[in-house]
């Protein structure tokens, strides 16, 4: 009995070697790897536009020369109600008028605001043509509201300038007790709710988390594109040369030769995809990477192999493979999670290799 497992053994080692053999001298392999870099990187390093970004970039050159700034305390009175969250917004200082543009066209930040390098000197001579510059581009989504806030808080600080400036033409005084009087009823209305008559009411509610999870874009592509890859390496149960061998093998045999054509065609794919992991979305660790990754790899073989067994010709199994892409798509958290909006289809996504190894990534870590 020994003696027989011993030579299925060789024979199913002796077939994995030639299987992989022959895939590695098949141009088509290294087109799907190569598309699978390609179409991974691309994706992940091509932003688009995101409907939650609230990042907003300021920037003044003249900032630090001078102790007393209305620039610089209107830049501190935006960071610091960002800090508050005051604000939806959050606003913070970029190092250069270059870094501001660059991450407002690649869409990292939602918009700019520049202060003119004489920004001090015009306000003071109450000069407030082009006196901040906006920067947004196609990314750009709620730009017009931060506009709001920045130019709020800008009124804020120049109001108590018209205070000091006008005062006399107003009042026909330059008495201090009458501007400091001024300047306090003045925050005092800012800090209240007078102007506005403001009626508040508390309403209990949930806060939504959706918006806090972190899609796993790269690993979900990757393990898509590895499905793919072997649903495509699949056709050959019923073209060429291995349907011949396929066919004429007992069930038992077919199984086993079946299964390690897949395997055989997913080695690289995997590998690839693995590397790509590794570089782009390197947020767990190096052995559970691995463990999971190899896990849910042989998961998508028998899943591809067991999808095989439901069609009965070739034409009907590529005709699957495009409803098959769109639907990992659509229902594995990719880019966004469906079942934050139809919770039933997060029990469908396990359905998919792609969907099972996102949702477990997510448990775990």
């Amino acid at each position: 009995m020994s003696d027989k497992k011993n030579a299925l053994l060789k024979r199913d080692n002796m077939w994995f070697v030639l299987l992989f053999k022959r895939q590695l001298m098949r141009p088509f392999l290294w087109v799907i790897a190569l598309f699978m870099a390609l179409s991974v990187m691309a994706i992940h390093y091509v932003t688009a536009p995101d409907a939650n970004n609230k990042k907003v970039l300021l920037y003044y050159e003249s900032g630090a020369e001078s102790a007393q700034s209305y620039g610089a305390d209107l830049i501190s009175n935006l960071i610091t109600a960002s800090d508050k969250k005051d604000t939806i917004f959050d606003f913070d200082l970029a190092d250069s008028y270059e870094e501001l543009i660059e991450a407002v066209t690649s869409g990292s930040s939602e918009c700019g605001f520049v202060l003119a390098a004489d920004f001090d000197e015009r306000v003071a001579r109450l000069d407030t043509d082009e006196l901040i510059e906006y920067v947004e581009s196609n990314y750009t989504t709620k730009g017009e509201v931060a506009k709001e806030t920045v130019f709020s808080e800008f009124f804020k600080i120049y109001g108590k300038i018209l205070i000091d400036s006008e005062r006399l033409e107003i009042f026909g005084t330059d008495d201090e007790e009458l501007t400091e009087f001024l300047h306090d009823e003045y925050d005092r209305l800012l800090a209240g709710d007078e102007v506005f008559n403001a009626d508040y009411q508390t309403v209990e509610g949930i806060r939504a988390t959706a918006d806090e999870k972190k899609m796993q874009s790269v690993r979900g592509l990757v393990m898509i594109l590895i499905t793919m890859a072997l649903l495509l390496n699949g056709s050959e149960k019923f073209y060429g040369t291995a349907s011949a061998v396929s066919k004429a093998l007992p069930f038992r045999e077919r199984t086993r030769f079946e299964i390690l054509l897949y395997i055989a065609g997913v080695i690289v794919p995997a590998a690839v995809g693995f590397v790509l992991i590794r570089i782009l979305d390197p947020s767990v660790g190096m052995i559970p990477d691995i463990i999971l990754f190899v896990i849910f790899t042989f998961v998508a073989v028998m899943w591809t192999y067991l999808f095989g067994k439901l069609m009965n010709n070739g034409i009907s199994y590529m005709a699957w493979i495009l409803t098959l892409l769109i639907s990992q798509l659509v229902l594995c958290p990719v880019w966004q999670d469906v079942a934050d909006y139809v919770p039933s289809l997060k029990f469908v996504s396990y359905l998919f290799p792609a969907g099972a190894y996102l949702r477990i990534i997510g448990l775990l870590f």
